[in-house]
């Protein structure tokens, strides 16, 4: 019977001993982002038609959301975001003051992100929570506003002010 050298014993245990690491750092990674928005989704939600706004984003853009709550669930969602000069992105966000799409590439971008807001809204209204509405790939910078939109009407139906709404994270992206 030969004995193991201490080289052969310690790269025994050196893969498996990786690995446990390796998904321990993963664990806790997912752990810190798991989406959560911190709002009591157990609350009753009371019902009406409640609007809220989002943060500006680096360029002066705000994100409105409107919800309705009939019988204590979310029915119907929309959203939309204003450039900082008050005109709507819609179908010209992404072109040139002339109208003309000056970069296709941009133009494809920014039209994504238009078309990401009645998909937000749909999933919004359909799992009623905003935490559990994916991100939609090149609109995350939509899917935060959004987010932080719908944590603040939420908030509002569930009876929580404004001030105490913007104490609520918005989930990591």
């Amino acid at each position: 019977m030969t004995t193991p050298t201490t080289v052969e014993s310690r790269s025994r245990w050196v893969a498996p001993a990786s690995y446990a690491v390796l998904g321990a750092l993963g664990a806790t990674i997912l752990a810190a982002c798991t989406p959560t928005t911190g709002l009591d989704m157990s609350k009753p939600l009371s019902d009406g038609t409640w609007t809220a706004q989002s943060n500006p984003d680096d360029q002066g853009s705000i994100g409105t959301i409107t919800i309705t709550v009939e019988g204590g669930r979310i029915t119907a969602t929309s959203y939309e975001t204003t450039l900082a000069d008050g005109t709507d992105k819609g179908a010209d966000y992404g072109k040139n003051s002339s109208g003309e799409v000056f970069n296709q590439d941009y133009y494809k971008k920014a039209q994504a992100a238009v078309a990401s807001y009645q998909e937000y809204s749909d999933n919004l209204t359909k799992v009623g929570d905003p935490a559990k509405v994916d991100v939609i790939t090149g609109a995350t910078a939509a899917h935060q506003q959004f987010v932080q939109a719908a944590i603040r009407a939420i908030a509002a139906t569930q009876g929580i002010s404004a001030e105490a709404a913007d104490d609520i994270p918005t989930p990591c992206l």
